[in-house]
């Protein structure tokens, strides 16, 4: 088990949408807000997307630049970028190639995504925006992540190349594989730095039988080399979370992955979220580390 707990704070992801609360931060100045107060509550890495002004997402550098500054100028949190809106790596890494976080994403496996089903999960069905009634409707059935072998490839060596730590992002266990096959061609930076994303349909549940064998895999593949962090999708992602730390991982938790404390009452912000999963840890007597600590644990 670690000494202390990491606790990762994605603050707005890009998939769920302002009319299913008016607490999801999607302006530069919500989105700095929002990062600054969870770093403050205790989140040591920040995870972030950028958003337009009617919150669809962007992968504009220009906004980017809106939000990253004022957060680093503001707190000492680690900033982990998001490198999943694209079809090309190149795309998915401009804003990256740009601000140069400490952290950016590669998710290390495909799978059909069931966005209709975040929708279902957050209770909502009726949708304001063109761009959420799009992006929910009978397209939503057609989505599919595709990180090629190829894709994968190139955002590791571009990242690696340019000094930037990874968080890979695995769905399923298989996930896991496609990450051991990569390693063996490249001696990265260690730790390897791990994300599982659960309770998406199409990826691995989030009950507690699944946790433990994305875990045990990992584990047995890489060995000491890794630092996993859990998080679920979905009103279960607080318990999610509390079955990471419990097992020995990190943990993320955030509006990216769910917007309510329970059916029909929404958090009003991503700290709230950070201090209730901070309230459990403490019942455990599970430390916290901050952001100084985080940096030691991950060598960046």
């Amino acid at each position: 088990m670690p000494t202390k707990t990491i606790i990762t704070c994605a603050a707005t992801g890009a998939s769920l949408s302002p009319s299913m609360s008016p607490y999801l931060p999607i302006t530069p100045a919500e989105i700095a807000d929002q990062s600054i107060a969870a770093a403050k509550a205790g989140a040591a890495i920040i995870h972030l997307h950028a958003r337009n002004d009617d919150g669809s997402p962007t992968n504009d550098p220009k906004v980017w630049g809106e939000f990253i500054p004022k957060i680093r100028d503001n707190c000492d949190a680690i900033i982990n970028m998001s490198a999943s809106l694209g079809s090309t790596a190149e795309q998915r890494l401009e804003a990256v190639m740009v601000h140069k976080p400490d952290i950016a994403t590669v998710i290390v496996g495909s799978m059909n995504y069931g966005l209709f089903r975040k929708a279902q999960n957050q209770g909502i069905s009726t949708f304001e925006r063109p761009w959420e009634q799009q992006a929910f409707g009978p397209s939503a059935y057609e989505i599919v992540t595709n990180n090629s072998f190829a894709k994968i490839a190139t955002m590791m060596d571009t990242l690696e190349d340019n000094g930037i730590a990874m968080e890979f992002e695995a769905y399923d266990v298989g996930h896991l594989h496609i990450l051991d096959h990569h390693l063996s061609k490249r001696n990265l930076k260690k730790p390897i730095i791990v994300q599982f994303l659960t309770g998406i349909l199409g990826g691995s549940p989030s009950e507690i039988d699944y946790l433990v064998f994305l875990k045990r895999t990992a584990e047995r593949l890489f060995g000491s080399d890794i630092v996993l962090f859990t998080h679920g999708t979905g009103l279960d992602n607080i318990k999610t979370a509390t079955y990471g730390v419990m097992m020995g991982t990190h943990a993320r938790v955030g509006q990216e992955d769910n917007l309510f404390e329970r059916p029909g009452v929404p958090f009003k912000s991503n700290a709230a979220q950070v201090e209730k999963l901070r309230r459990i840890m403490d019942e455990f007597g599970i430390e916290v580390a901050s952001a100084k600590e985080a940096r030691q644990i991950l060598n960046i």
